[in-house]
């Protein structure tokens, strides 16, 4: 009898144990939560070659806002604009090598790596601000984003500079014929420079922070330039005349290192995402506008001569082979193109 008992005792004992042990394990594939139920804690470095004082630095600022906002906090982005963790050049590479988290580049920048995000920046493809942001939202333009995965980077939004004109000392551009000789800076780009030389002009590729230098020793005559960068880097200090003719914009991607954008769980790249598309919305509705006339208005306190270009053609004939160029280049440009040239 007594064996019975005792025998009884060690089997509840046992299943005591073993349901125990089944209560405290976590399902398969299921993250446990530490025990106060918040989510680990998430810094990024946020680095921008471009200036503070720039209508883009606004967007960012309100998209680092939203991101907060709504991770209570536990998201924290620090942003670090005017080229202080290096130019342009020294960014992309440091994203590709993983030494960087998170940096915005121009589409120019991505040039030496691939043709693909170049295709933006065709001369008189995309010549205003509803075309551009049609562009970006595009199948055709999603994808050429989505080929910078290919080396790495992962572009989750973009923001814009301003359209880009012909800004120098010599004179004011009417015709083409007016750009034959001018020495002009240009992005470190391929395809704009051929297109710059295309016009007559000759093309030196400077990066950003070199050209207020590059202008006040006359090491080049002007630059395609938008306004607003005119006004930030006080470039109009050195600058007589600006020849508006909108060629093509100059948006600013928000890039990540792939590998770190991987590490994220889907919530937080949604919000990321969401939140530089709030600050975008936030840019042209308001703060690019704002800005340019702002940026145009202490231009010509300063002295600088406006014109507008009125034969946009004329500039556009003399380009034309460039985009059969970038066409044969691949089926993705090629079908970035013609859907925007038919964009209505």
């Amino acid at each position: 009898m007594k064996k019975h008992i005792l025998g009884i005792c060690i089997l509840t004992l046992s299943t005591a144990i073993m349901l125990s042990g089944c209560g405290s394990k976590a399902p398969a594939n299921e993250t446990t939560a530490p025990s106060n139920g918040t989510k680990e804690q998430i810094k990024i470095t946020f680095a921008d070659y471009g200036s503070s004082k720039m209508a883009p630095a606004k967007g960012y600022q309100d998209g680092i806002a939203y991101i907060k906002e709504k991770t209570n906090g536990r998201i924290e982005i620090d942003y670090v604009p005017d080229a202080v963790l290096g130019n342009e050049t020294e960014m992309i590479q440091q994203l590709m090598d993983g030494t960087m988290q998170m940096a915005t580049l121009g589409t120019s920048t991505f040039s030496k790596f691939t043709d693909k995000l170049e295709a933006f920046q065709l001369p008189f493809l995309l010549t205003d601000y509803e075309k551009e942001q049609a562009a970006f939202e595009s199948p055709e333009g999603q994808a050429l984003l989505a080929s910078a995965e290919d080396l790495g980077l992962k572009i989750v939004g973009f923001m814009e500079n301003g359209i880009r004109h012909f800004a120098n000392n010599k004179r004011p551009i009417v015709t083409p014929d007016d750009l034959n000789g001018l020495i002009l800076r240009v992005v470190p780009s391929t395809m704009l420079k051929e297109a710059v030389s295309m016009l007559g002009a000759n093309p030196t590729p400077l990066n950003y922070g070199e050209v207020y230098t590059a202008l006040q020793n006359k090491v080049i005559d002007g630059e395609e330039i938008n306004i607003t960068s005119l006004y930030a880097m006080k470039h109009y200090e050195t600058i007589k005349y600006v020849s508006e003719i909108g060629m093509y914009p100059f948006p600013a991607l928000v890039v990540f290192n792939l590998d770190f954008w991987n590490s994220l769980s889907a919530e937080d790249q949604k919000i990321i995402s969401d939140g530089f598309k709030q600050g975008t919305e936030n840019l042209f509705e308001k703060h690019l506008p704002e800005f340019e006339v702002t940026a145009k208005d202490a231009c010509i306190k300063a002295g600088v001569v406006f014109n507008v270009i009125e034969d946009k053609e004329a500039f556009r004939g003399k380009i034309a082979p460039i985009y059969e160029t970038y066409k044969a280049k691949d089926p993705k440009i090629k079908a970035f193109i013609e859907a925007m040239v038919n964009y209505k």
